[in-house]
């Protein structure tokens, strides 16, 4: 038998073993491809021929929220976000016509979710025909959010009006908002180097941020702090709030520098305004209260030497009342202006409250430059005030206190001044007058007669005076003026002078005037029995005259005493009748209506004029004493009443000359045209006792020694 030999080759069992062996590998190759795959940084997903899923990753499970292909391949279409779903067909049907099908879209795994997605689907082919594709995408959700945030940003930085900058560590500046190109004058376009930037940084400003911001961003904190940037446009300086904070990368290191800018000079004007509110007078906007105490407590401190003036309004509340707080207020604010034109320019004028004043004069020690600024400021305030179509005339009071006295402070300087300007009212008003120690006195001894005025006139303590006024022919007497005093318990009998401004300042003076109408009709309806042409002038107050039931009182006395109105003379000032003319017209008219005369008193003192006399309905003038004082003396006297004379003839107004002293007097009133006067040529004032005894003693007189003189 013979044996046939086995053919040359490889032996079937290495064969199997290599094959084995590279089996093993292969699978091993796969296997690793497949953990490449899973453990990628992007989804991989591969599709079949017909589109079935045959392997998804790690990547793609995270993104879908889906636990494997077969999930994937049932529920795909029911997470892509509805807006989106034309993109992901546009991308299919590239892959369908064999292109790379690119796509962006919003996937929600979950109704909370929202996952960003960005890949492309990439045809795959075997021996040249196509065997199915590969969808490659990465998670972009992150830097999805930071667009947003940047957007965000942008947003809000190109909306605001502060300057929003960002700059990288090397200066080059990489963003600048609209309202930062506009304020330094560059073009987003062409951003700057920081370099240029700083040209609009003051100097003095450049340590503060390249060195102390630099250092705290690079800490981490948040740099703020106050500097000033130049405006491009017109190199106008601007105080500004500024913040430097870090720009990090996701290894939070500090990559560039975000600057913030805004601008303060709206709150700057804000905090000038509510200082200047806070210091100053709402309506005349002069220094206030507290501010004029601190600005002399300040002058004090520096031991510099000041006077203080004291102004207080003269019969302001007569303005107020009559012609309304809107038009009082109006006069204080012209006040204000006048007071401060008639202070030099270095003085603090300020106001204190109502119609009161204060002006601090550094520098001035002597009282002679103190009395100099007074007066200046009494002449501009008697300037007439236009106010509507109106001309008003105010007065006032000041009182002067100067610095240098031992233990003086704002407040008794202050006080000091105070009692001196009251002091200036009681001594008539209209002027100047410089503190002293005898005014303490003189203050303490008003305010205890504040309280015996009030007693005065509970216990009938008043008194009703008379004096007489004559015709200079006849020497008949048928008027006379009353005029009240004062039996004071301790200190006898008072004059008007030495009280009326205290019943002026308690608020006393219309219930002393109708105590003082109501003796007058009394006594003027006695001596009415004697001489039957008898008649009493009375002096009425402004307050008086204000009065809406001025009038009806007047009757009401003149109906109690039971005399008519000829047997009455109302008296009042010019001053009285400039406040308010035609509110005056119209009192004056209701009092004549009633058959009241109506008399101007101290005439030649005020702002009366010829067209005002033709307005009102008065019947007399009085001529004030100071012009009957010089006559025969002063030449300029002479003249002035000749022309208030025959201003009276031209309009049919009598003239009483008030203050006759001597013959010499009387002679050159005659001779000027004036028939009538009063005066301690003739009598002083006397008690209602003696003024009966002296019409008595007229009527006994023989018929041949009287003359027939009209009645006045």
């Amino acid at each position: 038998m013979r044996v046939t030999g086995q053919r040359s080759g490889r032996n079937p069992s290495d064969e199997i073993a290599r094959l084995t062996d590279e089996l093993a590998q292969a699978r091993a190759a796969v296997s690793r491809l497949e953990q490449i795959f899973h453990d990628a940084p992007i989804g991989v997903a591969s599709f079949g021929p017909t589109g079935q899923v045959e392997f998804v990753n790690q990547r793609v499970l995270d993104a879908t929220g889906f636990t494997g292909a077969a999930e994937l391949q049932a529920k795909w279409a029911t997470i892509v976000h509805p807006d989106d779903q034309d993109e992901l067909d546009d991308a299919v049907a590239h892959l369908r016509n064999g292109r790379l099908g690119e796509f962006h879209l919003r996937l929600r795994p979950a109704p909370d979710q929202s996952v960003h997605v960005q890949g492309s689907f990439v045809p795959t082919f075997h021996e040249g025909r196509s065997n199915g594709a590969v969808a490659l995408f990465r998670d972009v959700t992150h830097e999805h959010r930071q667009d947003e945030v940047v957007s965000r940003f942008k947003a809000i930085a190109e909306a605001t009006t502060d300057i929003v900058g960002i700059t990288t560590l090397d200066g080059t500046v990489v963003y600048l908002n609209p309202a930062g190109q506009r304020f330094l004058g560059v073009a987003n376009e062409d951003p700057p180097h920081l370099a240029r930037l700083f040209e609009h940084i003051p100097r003095e400003y450049h340590g503060a941020l390249l060195r102390d911001a630099y250092q705290a961003v690079m800490r981490g904190e948040v740099w703020q702090g106050d500097i000033a940037l130049v405006r491009a446009c017109d190199l106008t300086r601007l105080p500004m709030s500024a913040v430097v904070v870090g720009v990090r990368n996701d290894a939070d290191e500090v990559v560039a520098l975000a600057v913030t800018y805004r601008d303060l000079s709206e709150r700057h004007e804000l905090e000038a305004r509510l200082a200047h509110a806070a210091a100053h007078d709402s309506l005349t906007g002069l220094a206030n209260r507290k501010e004029l105490f601190s600005t002399l407590e300040t002058s004090l401190a520096s031991e510099a030497p000041t006077a203080v003036l004291f102004f207080d309004l003269d019969d302001f509340k007569v303005v107020n009342d009559s012609l309304g707080h809107a038009v009082g207020d109006l006069v204080l604010s012209r006040l204000a202006d006048r007071i401060r034109a008639g202070a030099r320019g270095t003085d603090v004028v300020g106001r204190l409250g109502g119609d009161e004043f204060l002006v601090i004069c550094r520098g001035v020690s002597r009282p002679h430059e103190a009395t100099k600024i007074a007066e200046n400021i009494l002449a501009s305030v008697r300037q007439p005030m236009e106010i509507g179509e109106r001309q008003h005339f105010v007065t006032g009071s000041i009182g002067i206190a100067l610095s240098g006295r031992a233990g003086s402070s704002a407040a008794t300087l202050i006080q000091e001044a105070d009692i001196a300007m009251y002091c200036a009212k009681r001594a008539g008003r209209r002027q100047s007058m410089l503190f002293d120690d005898s005014m303490v006195v003189d203050a303490v001894d008003r305010l205890e007669q504040e309280r015996e005025l009030r007693v005065a006139l509970e216990h009938d303590e008043f008194e009703v005076y008379f004096q007489p006024i004559v015709h200079f022919d006849s020497k008949i007497i048928r008027n006379f003026e009353a005029l009240i005093r004062w039996n004071h318990p301790r200190r006898g009998l008072l004059s008007a002078a030495e009280f009326l401004s205290i019943v002026e300042q308690v608020g006393l003076t219309s219930a002393v005037g109708l105590w003082v109408f109501a003796a007058a009709t009394r006594a003027v309806a006695a001596m009415r029995l004697i001489e039957p042409q008898t008649c009493v002038g009375v002096n009425v107050h402004p307050d008086q005259i204000r009065q809406a039931g001025f009038v009806d009182g007047v009757t009401r006395c003149m109906l109690a005493a039971r005399i008519t109105g000829e047997a009455l003379l109302i008296e009042i000032t010019e001053h009285v009748v400039m406040v308010d003319v035609d509110q005056t017209r119209r009192v004056l008219e209701e009092l004549q209506a009633i058959g009241v005369s109506v008399a101007i008193d101290d005439f030649g003192t005020g702002y009366s004029n010829l067209d005002l006399l033709r307005r009102l309905p008065v019947d007399y003038l009085k001529i004030d004493r100071s012009f009957v004082a010089g006559l025969g003396v002063e030449p300029g006297d002479s003249q002035l009443v000749r022309m208030i004379i025959g201003l009276s003839n031209e309009l049919g107004i009598k003239v009483i000359a008030e203050g006759v002293e001597t013959a010499l007097q009387e002679s050159e009133l005659a001779r000027l045209g004036c028939k009538i006067g009063q005066g301690y040529l003739y009598a002083r004032p006397m008690s209602f006792d003696d003024a009966i005894d002296l019409l008595r003693n007229q009527q006994a007189r023989p018929p041949s020694s009287v003359s027939t003189v009209p009645v006045m």
